[in-house]
């Protein structure tokens, strides 16, 4: 019977466990208690205990300032160094981890605990001549040493690869060094160095948001990597999100207030986005004078910087447009010529200095040109229904120019609202009007009564939404569009009685 109440060993280990765990509590909360003082004042072992404790609970800044105490106490023990170490890798301080471990091995220079961390914390770092270093220290001293024998091969190739890479990056061979580092980042990992490399490869190829990805991994494992920090700042900044560069500027000078490359960039960025934001300022007021003001900004952002150009294309297309307002041709083909020499994929680089001559063309007359501008669009973008359109528009123009162009005979643009074509229309009927061609020969009349009577057609279909958008399409606007004189309910017409002669005989009607 008393064989049967008797708790068996499992059970027994089971209830010394639970045993243990609640004296554990009860220690770690009178520890908990404790001031900073009465720390202080514990001997060192106990003092590690605390940080062994607060590194199991994840706490890792108190971990850290418990080990630091301990190193304290006794600078000279290789141990304690290892100990804040771990606290170090877990906080993903390797810079600082590797200072306590090089410390730890100028103590005890055959410490192969330390050596082997070292040894994996160079791998994480890319530096894998370094790491070789180590490992070889290790078996010196423990030939039997398994991890350092199966990291070693994996280190010796490491660093052949990595020095293959280092040395194409020396050259400037970018591409070449990018394709490397994919080879070498797929067989020792995600290392920190490595990514730094690649997002510097990829950054000078202008791939800046890939370097983005690539430098945004480094930082989940090391957020106060000045270098990284500041790259990725740049990449941002090539892609016009000023906002996320100044966000990375700021974190550097938080752990680094007089950095001086990183105070130089903000003050660039700075005045690049004040000009482009009062250019952008100006742009929107749509008068002369702002659009000259725009100008003005836009090309100071340009001659601050003019090596961004993937964020400078589209300042390039702001400044077409502003020349675009202006109707100055030349100035405009330039700009829009810049953002295309940097991407031909935007759309308004073409559309832009399209759309301004098509709007001068009844003036200027070269149609012909419009057509062969809205084709080399179409060539890059003969999907965008804005090309599609404004091509469609562009071979209408030029066939209308080839009979009646209902817009230059009133003289006005395309895009004229109703009432300025009332208004050309008034005013080309005065021009016209009798009294003012008294002096006139019965043929000059004829030739005046024929002219008005184009004013006149032309001002019943661009006053009349539905003709207007017929003619505007290249459709008939009117049944036997071919044939004789229409006749205009605006007024005049000159009514020369069929052959009488000259003389008051003519009779006016002239009604607006």
């Amino acid at each position: 019977m008393a064989s049967l109440l008797a708790p068996s060993p499992t059970w027994r280990r089971c209830i010394l466990l639970i045993v243990c765990i609640f004296f554990m509590s009860v220690t770690a909360a009178k520890d908990s208690d404790l001031t900073r003082d009465e720390i202080l004042a514990l001997p060192a072992k106990k003092v590690k205990s605390l940080g062994d404790n607060y590194l199991m609970k994840k706490d890792y800044e108190k971990a850290l300032d418990m080990f630091t105490i301990v190193i304290d106490k006794e600078p000279d023990n290789e141990k304690n160094y290892y100990k804040r170490v771990r606290v170090y890798e877990k906080m993903k301080n390797y810079k600082k981890a590797l200072q306590d471990l090089n410390r730890a091995l100028e103590i005890n220079p055959e410490y192969t605990s330390a050596l082997g961390l070292r040894g994996r914390l160079y791998m994480n770092l890319g530096q894998c001549n370094e790491a070789a270093k180590d490992y070889q220290a290790v078996l010196k001293i423990k030939p039997t040493h398994g991890d350092a024998k199966k990291q070693l091969p994996k280190a010796l190739e490491g660093a052949k690869q990595v020095s293959e890479v280092e040395r194409l990056i020396g050259r400037g061979i970018w591409e070449e060094a990018e394709r490397k580092l994919d080879e070498v980042i797929d067989f020792l990992g995600k290392v920190s160095h490595l990514l730094y490399l690649r997002a510097r490869a990829r950054y000078e190829l202008g791939k800046h948001y890939e370097a983005v990805a690539d430098l945004g991994v480094l930082l989940k494992k090391e957020k106060n990597d000045v270098d990284a920090l500041l790259l990725r700042g740049r990449a941002y900044y090539r892609v016009g999100e000023h906002d996320m560069a100044q966000r990375h500027i700021r974190e550097i000078l938080k752990y680094d207030p007089e950095h001086e490359e990183t105070k130089q960039f903000y003050r660039t960025l700075k005045a690049l986005v004040k000009h482009v934001e009062d250019g952008d300022v100006a742009l929107k007021k749509a008068t002369h004078e702002g659009l000259l003001e725009a100008i003005e900004q836009y090309e100071n952002a340009v001659q601050i910087d003019s090596s961004n150009t993937d964020f400078l294309k589209h300042v390039y297309v702001k400044l077409c447009k502003c020349y675009a307002k202006l109707k100055q041709k030349q100035e405009a083909k330039q700009a829009c010529d810049l953002a295309k020499q940097i991407d031909n994929s935007l759309v308004e680089a073409y559309t832009i200095y399209a759309e301004m001559l098509l709007k001068m063309a009844d003036t200027t007359e070269e149609y012909e040109q419009v057509v062969r501008v809205y084709h080399e669009a179409a060539e890059h973008h003969g999907q965008n229904n804005q090309v599609r359109d404004g091509l469609r528009r562009a071979e209408v123009a030029l066939k209308q120019s080839k009979q009646k162009n209902y817009y230059k005979i009133l003289g006005v643009p395309r895009d004229a609202e109703s009432g300025a074509i009332k208004k050309a229309y008034r005013k080309k009927a005065k021009e016209l009007h009798p009294d003012r061609h008294q002096d006139k020969g019965e043929e000059e009349l004829k030739q005046m009564e024929i002219k008005f009577q184009e004013v006149a057609e032309a001002y019943e279909v661009l006053s009349d939404d539905e003709k207007r958008g017929k003619y505007d399409r290249g459709e008939e606007v009117f049944e036997n569009q071919g044939g004789g004189q229409r006749r205009h309910p605006h007024g005049f017409p000159f009514n020369f009685g069929g052959g009488q002669p000259r003389g008051g005989h003519q009779q006016f009607h002239f009604n607006f």
